[in-house]
Parts: C-alpha cells; structure tokens; sequence
C-alpha cells in the first residue's frame, strides 16, 4: 500500500476514466479508489481500466447500488481509504488529467509542511472547441481565507490532503448539493494551514454535462448560501455576496464574457 490515494468518482463515463488512470505517472506511488456512483448507461470495464493504470500502486473499484450524487461516491471512497490507513487523498475527475508527476510534488509539499493539510495548484482548462484557460488560485492560506469569502480558492480536482484532518473534521458534508468542495474546504481553512502550488499540475475538461454548468443554479444558491454562513461582516464580504447575487442571475455566457473581459482568468 503506498501513502497516498488517488480518489475519482465515475458515472457514466468509461472513457474518461481511461484518459484519467492512463494520465497517471508510471513513476507515481500512488494508489486509486475509483467509486461508481451507480453507472447504468455506460459502465466501468474495469480490465480496460487496469490496462491504461500504469502507475506503482494498485487499483480499487468501489460501487454504489444507486446513482446518490457525488458527495456519496466521495465519502464512499474517503471511508475505504480511512479504514485502510493512507496518509493523503488526492482528487481527480473523470476526464480530467494530472501531469506525470502531480502526486509526487504535493506530497513533497506536504512533507515539506506539515502544518498546511490541504493543498491545490494551477488548473488549465479545454474544451471540445480548443479554448483553454488557467486558474491560478491564490497560494498562501491568508490569500486563500479572503478568497473564500469570495469564491471557491481551490479547483476540486487539483487537491490533495491529508486523512489525519478528514478523522477531524469529517466527511463531505451533504446539505450542499454541486458545491460540496466548497463547504469542505471552508471546514479545512477554519482549522488549518492550507496552500495552493503556482504550476499547473492537472488539465481539466470543462463542459454542458459538467456538474459545474449544468447544475450552475443550484452550485451558485449553495455558493451564496455558504458566503452567509460565514459571513464576516467586512466591506469586502458584502461586495463578494452582491457578486455572487449578480452571477447567479445572469445567463453563464454574460458571466464568462465578464471574467473574461476583466481578465478573471489567464486566457492563452
């Protein structure tokens, strides 16, 4: 058993998760729980799965009975790994793509702190028309507590951290349908050190079936509803909460265009 895990959720996407497992190091110790989350449609053929994992480490395949959401298939995946007693929990997404050595540098990282128990990096973005953007998120904790009160300061998928918190803090919580990362995150913040790496260490797709976009209202009511909550009664929260109101009342393409217009995001 190696001391880190890589956890994906799968619904419905057998050729994404070959394009994430074959995306994995050959070099990486690491080892991937991969939850289905009740996949009918297209399921997991797990002997193509085990042929595109090439990485030092073994590969587990957990199923849900019924599709319960995403917060469900990552708890399930949480429990396992904390019953069998890794030290960290790295994220990625169906379709989405670590560079070679993603999971060596932030557990390098972490090693190197053992006071942060979260960490992200930089995202870069595609879709099927060959836009690509980068995120980067702001990298030391007290730059990511003020963003949180803004938004979301870590891309979920791009994260790592340790189980030694999650036996604190807990599991995702569920009473934050599409922005369950979010509210985690917030319980990470409150308690520890977190940072976020400058380079790019994941590629993600973005597009219409994404839980991102075609969830957008119900993510941006639970992103004003988790602003409320912790609410610091500063200018700055005040501006951030009229914000995310204005977000979750214009149509997503004026909402791009905005950021974009603005310069919210690197556009290459």
């Amino acid at each position: 058993m190696n001391r880190a895990a890589l956890l994906i959720p799968h619904y419905n996407n057998p050729q994404g998760l070959l394009a994430s497992l074959a995306s994995v190091g050959v070099d990486e110790a690491v080892d991937v729980f991969v939850v289905d989350d009740g996949s009918t449609r297209a399921t997991i053929d797990e002997a193509a799965a085990q042929a595109a994992f090439r990485a030092r480490g073994e590969l587990h395949f957990l199923y849900l009975p019924v599709n319960a959401g995403i917060e469900y298939a990552l708890n399930t995946g949480l429990e396992a790994m904390l019953a069998a007693g890794y030290e960290f929990c790295a994220r990625l997404d169906c379709d989405d793509l670590n560079v070679s050595d993603r999971i060596r540098r932030q557990m390098a990282f972490l090693d190197a702190h053992p006071e942060v128990y979260l960490v992200g990096s930089a995202v870069t973005f595609f879709d099927a028309s060959g836009d690509r953007f980068t995120i980067r998120q702001p990298q030391t904790h007290a730059e990511i507590v003020r963003q949180m009160h803004k938004d979301n300061a870590f891309t979920h998928p791009a994260v790592m951290f340790r189980l030694a918190g999650v036996r604190e803090i807990g599991l995702y919580p569920l009473d934050c349908k599409a922005a369950e990362d979010f509210a985690y995150f917030w319980q990470f913040i409150t308690r520890y050190q977190t940072a976020n790496l400058p380079d790019v260490l994941v590629k993600s797709e973005y597009n219409d079936s994404g839980i991102s976009l075609s969830r957008r209202r119900q993510q941006q009511a639970m992103r004003l509803k988790l602003l409320a909550r912790h609410f610091d009664w500063k200018p700055a929260s005040a501006v951030s909460m009229g914000k995310a109101l204005a977000s979750f009342a214009l149509p997503l393409s004026v909402t791009r265009g905005i950021k974009k217009l603005l310069g919210r995001k690197d556009w290459a």
